[in-house]
């Protein structure tokens, strides 16, 4: 995210920033400068904006080391893993770690720092651009895995939905309540709005807090599709350079993508509504009405 793009991102939450601050505003601190002037003056809302379209060569490596150390990090506190290079020195059952490089007939390439090796297996779920891990045996220089290790949602997830209701929908209408979510809608003291195809709302109600990532697929999803994107904890979207999940979700919704559902995910819900629909949600109770 280059420094248009934040000061953007603060002007979209109502946050002016003085000389000094625009000095030394960066990539790696503007999330806990705008948290912190949130927190200031007692918003609760707080919108961030994926990077997407055409980024520069330096950027797309930087997004790519961060999604790679997050991930990998989760993944080393569920295993014992050891890196490519090492795994293949151990003449028993071993884990590693790494990104996929590229698919190929007999299933995928695995890369790490240390190296890199051909995974037999043929699990279409895994894409080129993963982060898995992966335990199994080492043969011949391939690897053999008999279990496929994802950093998945946290079992002990469990949001506390704020107390209020929340309208999402890609279209305002004048009589929608609550806390309105629109991608690009009008300006409101109860629209929050600007996030574009991907976007990602911190929620604070009544004692309660809640993350809802918004994304609106290039291809319909279904609800297979999103357990798949929640489990790698990434977008899967060529248009989408900064497609990281770090932060759990607690509502996970899929604006404009063919048809109405809801889905719970190990304390994820999921919605999925239609260009011609919005969704209530009140208390993790889900409702839809027509646009």
């Amino acid at each position: 995210m280059n420094k248009k793009d934040i000061i953007d991102l603060f002007l979209k939450n109502g946050v002016m920033l003085a000389p000094d601050e625009l000095e030394n505003i960066n990539e790696q601190n503007y999330m806990q400068v705008l948290e912190k002037k949130l927190g200031e003056t007692n918003d609760e809302i707080l919108i961030a904006k994926q990077s997407s379209g055409k980024i520069s060569c330096g950027d797309f490596i930087k997004l790519s080391n961060r999604k790679f150390e997050f991930l990998r990090e989760i993944l080393l506190k569920k295993t014992d893993a050891v890196s490519i290079n090492k795994g293949r020195k151990v003449f028993a059952e071993a884990t590693i770690i790494g990104r996929v490089k590229e698919r190929n007939a007999n299933g995928f390439v695995l890369e790490d720092v240390t190296g890199e090796t051909e995974v037999m297996n043929e699990n279409n779920d895994v894409k080129t651009g993963d982060i898995v891990g992966l335990r199994g045996f080492f043969k011949e220089n391939r690897f053999f895995p008999n279990q496929i290790i994802w950093p998945d949602i946290p079992l002990e997830n469990n949001p506390r939905p704020p107390g209020a209701k929340i309208t999402l929908t890609a279209r305002i209408k004048e009589t929608m309540a609550g806390l309105i979510i629109c991608p690009s809608g009008g300006k409101a003291g109860n629209i929050i709005s600007g996030f574009g195809r991907l976007g990602s709302i911190k929620i604070k109600k009544h004692g309660g807090e809640i993350h809802l990532l918004a994304f609106s697929p290039e291809r319909e999803m279904n609800d297979g599709d999103a357990v798949k994107t929640l489990k790698k904890r990434q977008i899967s979207d060529d248009g989408i350079a900064d497609n990281l999940i770090a932060d759990i979700p607690g509502i996970f919704w899929l604006f404009n993508n063919g048809k109405n559902w809801t889905k719970n995910y190990r304390g994820v819900v999921i919605i999925s509504s239609d260009s011609g629909s919005f969704a209530e949600y009140d208390n993790g109770e889900v409702h839809f009405g027509g646009l």
